[in-house]
């Protein structure tokens, strides 16, 4: 194996070409880094780091989104950095506000979620003109008023000589979304990593990606029919009103898009207004209960409407005039002694079952939407032989329903990476950045339509061996259609990349130099190599021949 060598990493990181190449864009100009999740993102990140601090640019800063990812990203800087452990630190929320300006102080290498960053910059906490390098993982989340895109302003203002590596799997399938990124960070230079890449051929692992076309019962059907009746009906009393769009689909879209008609009529004082309002909000909780009977279950859909019930009972008006319509009372009653229904579950549990038959050591990840459904899996899950399964949920509670604290969280993640827990149902705060190299099995209760979130489900598999991603996918339901969608935006992602390099659409740049990477040095067979003559050897070694022409 050929391995880097550089003052500031310690020994045995393993040399790619491709991040060598990355490294050169990165050390020269501020840099949006795409590569597929699963091929070392984070070693370019050490290296960038290493040569920050030999040239002693500043502080070396990297944010995170959550402090399981700053917590992991610590432990393997303490692992790569050839540098005095005290001097790498953690800056995230738990820490009290008196506590934080020391170890700003203290830090050479500041690992930090985005928050706390903004927040402590923006009262004058901390300095980031004192920051060198800034990296920004899991970058495609700055846009708009997300701390990550305000911690970029705010160190853009600072630092006249701002550099800034962006590291992403899937910076968005919107050109809009990736120019946002670009700016809001600052970029001045793309590097894009596609897995077809003749570079990245050697580190491929297999994943398959099985979808699975689940068929709704009879029962299930008989069930969703009068809540679809009603749904229809109030659907065309309010486009007979003018507030909803005439189309024969409804999504939730278009019930925005009417709520916001109502809020206008009633601004102007017309009465319709009013009643048109509380329409439309009993047409959203429906059309939400169709969706999670048709795509999660009838034990995730009783679980919403009980909700409902209890927000009733703390005085929520709204809820306990739905929950007491008509329609809404006949479908708890019919749903109660009927049990799950939906053939999801079900089938979660044989595709575990199989996998932990051929391979009893597997872990594996379960991704949903919705705590719900989190909950009936983990209790369904937990009657089975030697399955230790548990959830990962965010923070974020509400009454009753309480989030999982950061220290719960970071626990959780650690029962996993070291088997306590053989599988994790967790919700999207687990699809970015968990460090689990081990999962062999991650399936995908539902397909999700944005381009990031599908290629973040799917990289936390495959990872360092063989694995596999199951989608279900419930026939003739709204997971059909997000299936199609998702698979549409993430071919479309690549070309945006390739328009915007194009196009020139960021700031102009010559090619980096060459001796950029001059304080690396390659190891191969106890050879010494320059970085340059790795990327070139590599190249040639792996780039296959064209194909002779034929001529006859």
């Amino acid at each position: 194996m050929a391995t880097v060598v550089h003052p500031f990493l310690t020994d045995g990181v393993e040399a790619r070409a491709y991040q060598m190449r990355a490294l050169r864009s990165a050390l020269t100009s501020s840099t949006l880094m795409v590569m597929p999740t699963g091929f070392g993102k984070t070693a370019v990140e050490w290296m960038a780091m290493a040569e920050a601090l030999r040239l002693k640019r500043g502080k070396v800063l990297l944010i995170a989104p959550t402090t399981g990812l700053v917590d992991q990203q610590r432990r393997m800087a303490m692992e790569m950095l050839a540098v005095n452990k005290d001097s790498i630190i953690t800056y995230t929320g738990e820490i009290s506000p008196a506590k934080r300006p020391p170890l700003w102080e203290r830090g050479s290498v500041i690992m930090a979620t985005s928050q706390v960053i903004r927040n402590d910059a923006t009262t004058g906490t901390i300095d980031l003109s004192e920051v060198g390098l800034l990296i920004v993982d899991e970058a495609h989340h700055s846009t708009g008023n997300h701390a990550y895109a305000q911690v970029g302003d705010l160190y853009l203002s600072a630092n006249p000589e701002a550099l800034v590596l962006g590291a992403t799997a899937s910076p968005g399938s919107t050109e809009s979304h990736i120019l946002e990124v670009a700016r809001r960070l600052g970029i001045e230079r793309l590097d894009v990593c596609k897995k077809e890449d003749p570079l990245l051929g050697p580190y491929t692992v297999k994943l398959d990606n099985i979808p699975h076309r689940l068929t709704l019962p009879p029962e299930l059907n008989a069930l969703l029919h009068p809540l679809q009746a009603h749904q229809d009906e109030e659907a065309e009393h309010l486009r007979r009103l003018g507030f909803l769009a005439p189309t024969g689909h409804l999504s939730s879209k278009l019930i925005e898009e009417a709520q916001r008609r109502a809020s206008t009529a009633i601004q102007r004082r017309d009465r319709r207004g009013y009643d048109a309002a509380r329409r439309i909000g009993d047409l959203r909780r429906t059309h939400l209960l169709l969706d999670l009977l048709r795509t999660q279950g009838t034990t995730s859909a009783l679980s919403f409407l009980q909700r409902a019930e209890d927000d009733g009972r703390t005085g929520e008006r709204t809820t306990n005039r739905f929950v007491g319509l008509p329609a809404i009372h006949a479908f708890r009653t019919a749903g109660k002694d009927v049990g799950e229904l939906h053939p999801k579950p079900a089938y979660v549990q044989t595709l575990v079952e199989k996998q932990r038959t051929e391979n009893p050591d597997s872990k594996i990840l379960i991704f949903t939407e919705y705590r719900d459904t989190v909950e009936h899996l983990v209790e369904r899950l937990s009657s089975l032989e030697g399955i230790n399964v548990d959830k990962f949920i965010g923070q974020s509670g509400k009454g009753k329903r309480k989030g999982m604290t950061q220290k719960e969280q970071l626990a959780q993640l650690n029962r996993f990476r070291e088997g306590d827990l053989n599988i994790l149902v967790a919700t999207s705060v687990g699809e970015e950045g968990l460090d689990v190299p081990a999962a062999d099995l991650v399936i995908l209760y539902e397909p999700v339509a944005s381009a990031i979130r599908a290629i973040q489900r799917r990289g936390r598999t495959a990872r360092q061996r063989a694995g596999s991603v199951h989608t279900l996918i419930a026939t003739e339901t709204r997971d059909e259609y997000v299936n199609i969608a998702a698979e549409r935006r993430e071919a479309k992602m690549y070309t945006l990349l390739q328009r915007i390099h194009d196009r020139g659409r960021l700031p102009r740049r010559p090619p980096p130099p060459q001796d950029v990477l001059q304080a690396f040095t390659v190891v191969h067979d106890g050879i010494e190599h320059t970085p340059q003559a790795f990327i070139e050897a590599e190249t040639d070694r792996l780039t296959p021949e064209p194909e002779a022409e034929i001529v006859p």
